[in-house]
């Protein structure tokens, strides 16, 4: 074999050797839960906002958490980053009629902690911090 066709088949298989990596690494989040508590930050606190438990599902490639599935935000694609234990995710939620929701999270071995944004119909501004651990 020539060896410019080597280096041809030597860079396809590195394509898709790579490609098939960040596919694997993508799917690493399926299959998780978290069961998370979320806090209001002081300026959520001020306009009447209190703690709560949630539970973060990635299933099938979407995030949902059951506090807000409830309230109508329907599971959502996520974007993730993955290295060796540990993940960052982003993830944009909306309901037809509560706003939008924005999540920011890190996994670290088996804790989540993030930040949440929502941005209700009415303007209303609202951010949580939170933090967990894999169920």
């Amino acid at each position: 074999m020539k060896l410019r066709q080597q280096w041809i088949l030597a860079g396809v298989a590195t394509l898709v050797l790579t490609a098939s990596a960040i596919v694997c690494r993508a799917a690493l989040l399926d299959g998780t839960r978290w069961q998370i508590t979320i806090s209001p930050d002081p300026a959520a606190a001020d306009k009447g906002q209190k703690g709560f438990a949630d539970q973060l599902t990635f299933a099938g490639e979407k995030f949902s958490s059951e506090f807000f599935l409830a309230k109508g935000f329907k599971p959502a694609s996520y974007h993730s980053e993955i290295e060796p234990n540990e993940a960052e995710f982003e993830v944009e939620q909306a309901s037809e009629s509560e706003g939008v929701l924005t999540w920011l999270g890190e996994i670290r071995g088996t804790t989540i902690t993030g930040r949440l944004v929502w941005r209700k119909d009415d303007g209303t501004k609202l951010a949580f911090e939170f933090s967990g651990a894999k169920r």
